[in-house]
């Protein structure tokens, strides 16, 4: 099936109303089982900080910050709309301070150096503006021997889907596992399972040093 430009561009940078109302439940149930292999490999336990960056409809954000007592977990988003979404969702655990949402991108993480225990993005790494240095800036956050989890739909599905006609960089496994290795990354595993959307991946990282 060919995405249409219109819904390519959504999936991207969710956007007005349609971004808001469609694009955040849609995401949520098209991704719900990449997600429960990226929460299973963060493993998130007491009291650690966890970042996701591009949280899009923030079910995998919600999820973490239930499973595990005093887990601090932070989200970034591109999407404004996505921003407002979970901001919503989330309203507990914000008031709570467990919470804590802000508007930016992989290249500039609004953090400081090893703000965090682990760190997760799932079905974003398309739309990077540059794959090393997002991957240098998560290492950043990320505290010495940091868990990183990155997950991803398999390049042929995407390429079947027309994607790679619509900007999204199409990695492969291979080439994420490598990039990641460049970047200071021991890779520990890579998963993988099958969705709506065909293959997808699941690589997990800890920062080297």
């Amino acid at each position: 099936m060919t995405i249409p430009g219109f819904i390519a561009r959504q999936l991207g940078r969710p956007s007005g109303r349609f971004g808001r109302y469609v694009m955040g439940p849609f995401l949520n149930r098209t991704t719900a089982a990449h997600n429960e292999v990226v929460r299973q490999e963060l493993a998130v336990a007491a009291g650690e900080r966890v970042l996701e960056v591009g949280f899009g409809g923030a079910a995998l954000l919600e999820r973490l910050c239930t499973e595990a007592s005093q887990a601090c977990v932070a989200g970034v988003e591109v999407s404004d709309e996505m921003l407002a979404l979970a901001a919503r969702r989330l309203r507990g655990p914000i008031g709570a301070g467990r919470v804590v949402l802000k508007r930016g991108s992989v290249e500039a993480l609004p953090f400081d150096d090893a703000s965090f225990d682990k760190a997760c993005s799932v079905n974003t790494t398309y739309f990077w503006p540059d794959l090393p240095a997002g991957l240098l800036e998560l290492r950043r956050v990320l505290r010495p021997a940091g868990r990183l989890v990155l997950g991803f739909v398999s390049a042929d599905d995407m390429v079947r889907d027309g994607l790679d006609r619509h900007g999204f960089a199409c990695h492969s496994a291979e080439q994420l596992t490598a990039s990641a290795t460049a970047a200071s990354f021991h890779v520990r595993r890579m998963r993988s399972g099958s969705d709506s959307r065909g293959t997808f991946y699941v690589l997990t990282a800890e920062r080297a040093d």
